[in-house]
């Protein structure tokens, strides 16, 4: 994974307060260093389901009209005349169960976490691209760190210091969330030593 993952992440944090051991723990916790990995979520597949079906006004901080016009972008990623045009006649004309049925495939894709870190695809919406631009390895580290400062912006946390609140961050939401898995933070944390210990070893090999 190191090999794979390294020159990467460096590159990544050198323009960001982000650590290379904690984005190296992130991605053995979340994808083992696969960058190919993709993870359907199926409860947040309803959640956006049920946003672009007009069924609830907003999904976190996703709204429906940023939610369509993602939609409309992942379906057809041309003009935007033909976004005018789709979201006019799907959305804006009231005809949402079309808009969820024509679009069922690209919800899927936003609602199913992508590449070394696992980057869920919502967080594309009102970002320029789509959820498969989550698999280009150096676009990837590159949001995963805006998303981690975003985290510490709202909740006043330390990037180079207070880890096992960043790993509760990525994997819940918040810094005091419950992990699905009782030793993610454990595990991340005790893999940072690891990633250390790499990036030591790698430095000294001629």
């Amino acid at each position: 994974m190191f090999i794979r993952c390294d020159g990467f992440i460096q590159e990544a944090c050198r323009t960001s307060s982000v650590r290379a051991e904690f984005l190296g723990a992130l991605t053995a916790n979340e994808s083992g260093g696969d960058p190919t990995a993709v993870r359907f979520e199926p409860s947040v597949y309803c959640h956006l389901k049920a946003v672009a079906a007009g069924e609830r006004p907003r999904y976190g901080g996703i709204g429906a009209e940023a939610l369509c016009e993602e939609l409309a972008e992942v379906l057809h990623p041309k003009t935007g005349e033909f976004h005018a045009v789709f979201l006019n006649t799907l959305f804006m004309a009231g005809q949402s169960s079309e808009l969820s049925r024509l679009a069922d495939e690209a919800l899927r894709e936003l609602a199913s976490s992508w590449g070394f870190v696992q980057i869920m695809g919502f967080h594309m919406i009102e970002r320029h691209g789509t959820p498969r631009d989550l698999l280009e390895p150096r676009f990837h580290y590159r949001l995963a760190n805006q998303l981690l400062a975003e985290f510490a912006q709202l909740y006043q946390l330390d990037l180079a210091r207070e880890f096992a609140e960043l790993f509760r961050c990525w994997n819940t939401g918040r810094p005091d969330g419950k992990t699905a898995d009782p030793a993610y933070v454990e595990n991340g944390l005790r893999r940072m030593e690891i990633y250390r210990e790499q990036t030591r070893l790698y430095e000294k090999t001629p």
